[in-house]
C-alpha cells in the first residue's frame, strides 16, 4: 500500500508540474499578444499623429509664406502620443534633371560611394534620363532592365519624381534612403541650389563646398540679415567655396514644390513617419496639391 501510495503522489506532482508549466506557457503567451495588440494599435495613433503633421503643414503652407513656415516648429502631443513635421524646398535640393555628369559623379562620392562604384551608379542614371537606347559602358539600357529579377524599361527621358532612382539598375535601397531620396529631387528646376533652403547634407556633398562653408552657411543663413551673395563670395576669396562651388549653391529661384516630413510616436516609443510632396500654388493662389506620398519613410526627421 505505501508503495502504490507513493507512485500515486509521484504522479500528481508530475501533474501538478505539468499544469503549473502549461499555465506559464499560456500566460507568457497571453502577454506576448497583449504587447503585440497593443503595438499594433501604438503604431496606428503613431501613424495618425504623423498624418496630423502633415495636415498641420499642409494648412500653415496654404495660409502662410512657405519661407515661414520652413522656420517653423510644427510639433504637437496628446498624451503618450506626439508628433513632429518639418517642410523642405525642392529648391534646396540637387534636381536629378539639370545635373551634369561632372557634378553627379563627385556628388555620389561624397556620399560615400567607392570610385568604381559611383562611376557605375552615376552610368545608369545617365541612361535612364537619356532619351537614346544606347549604353554607357557602365551603365544599362532596356535589355540590360529586361534581365532583372523584376524586368522593366528605364524612362529614357526625365525622372518624374525622386522615387524613381529606386528602379536604376545597381542602386541599393540603403543608400537610396540614407543619401539619394534626401540629396536629390526632381522638382528643382534648375541646375543650381538655393543655399537658403538646403539640408546641411545636400550642402556637405555639393562639388566645390567645404565643410567649413558648409557650416558657415548653415549657422549665419537664420541671422538677421541672413547670409547673402556678397557673404558668400567673401567665402570663395577665403578658399572656402570654389568657383564651382560659388555656382551650384548661388540658386536663387524658389521651387513651389515642398517635401513634409513627419514623424508620429506614441505609446513605448513607437515611431511612424510619413512624407510628402506638396505644391503650393497652381490654380489658387493658396492651393496646396500633393503630389507624392510616402506611408512608412525612412526616419530621418526624428530628432
Amino acid at each position: 500500500m505505501r508503495g502504490r501510495s507513493g507512485i500515486a503522489q509521484l504522479l500528481v506532482l508530475w501533474a501538478l508540474v505539468l499544469l503549473g508549466t502549461l499555465a506559464a506557457a499560456f500566460s507568457l503567451s497571453m502577454r506576448t499578444e497583449a504587447q503585440a495588440a497593443r503595438n499594433g494599435v501604438d503604431d496606428a495613433r503613431a501613424y495618425y499623429q504623423a498624418r496630423t503633421g502633415v495636415q498641420r503643414a499642409v494648412m500653415l503652407l496654404s495660409t502662410v509664406p512657405p519661407d515661414n513656415v520652413m522656420r517653423m516648429k510644427i510639433e504637437g502631443e496628446d498624451g503618450d502620443a506626439s508628433y513632429r513635421a518639418r517642410v523642405e524646398s525642392e529648391s534646396g535640393k540637387v534636381d536629378v534633371n539639370f545635373v551634369s555628369e561632372e557634378d553627379l559623379l563627385e556628388i555620389l562620392k561624397r556620399g560615400g560611394l567607392p570610385d568604381d562604384e559611383a562611376e557605375t551608379l552615376r552610368d545608369a542614371i545617365e541612361d535612364w534620363r537619356d532619351k537614346d537606347d544606347d549604353s554607357r559602358p557602365r551603365g544599362g539600357e532596356s535589355p540590360d532592365y529586361a534581365r532583372l529579377p523584376e524586368a522593366l524599361r528605364p524612362r529614357n527621358g526625365n525622372f518624374r519624381g525622386v522615387g524613381e532612382l529606386r528602379y536604376v539598375k545597381g542602386v541599393p535601397r540603403e543608400f537610396y534612403d540614407r543619401f539619394l531620396s534626401r540629396v536629390f529631387t526632381a522638382h528643382g528646376n534648375s541646375s543650381q541650389v538655393n543655399y537658403l533652403h538646403a539640408p546641411e547634407i545636400v550642402l556637405r556633398s555639393l562639388p566645390g563646398v567645404s565643410p567649413e562653408a558648409a557650416a558657415e552657411i548653415l549657422e549665419r543663413r537664420g541671422g538677421d540679415p541672413p547670409v547673402s551673395p556678397a557673404d558668400l563670395a567673401a567665402m570663395a576669396g577665403r578658399g572656402m567655396l570654389t568657383p564651382k562651388g560659388l555656382s551650384m549653391i548661388s540658386g536663387r529661384q524658389a521651387s513651389k514644390v515642398y517635401e513634409i516630413g513627419s514623424t508620429g510616436r506614441a505609446g513605448n516609443g513607437i515611431l511612424h513617419t510619413v512624407r510628402c510632396l506638396a505644391e503650393v500654388g497652381g490654380a489658387g493662389k493658396n492651393k496646396v496639391k500633393i503630389l507624392m506620398w510616402l506611408d512608412l519613410a525612412p526616419r530621418e526627421v526624428e530628432g
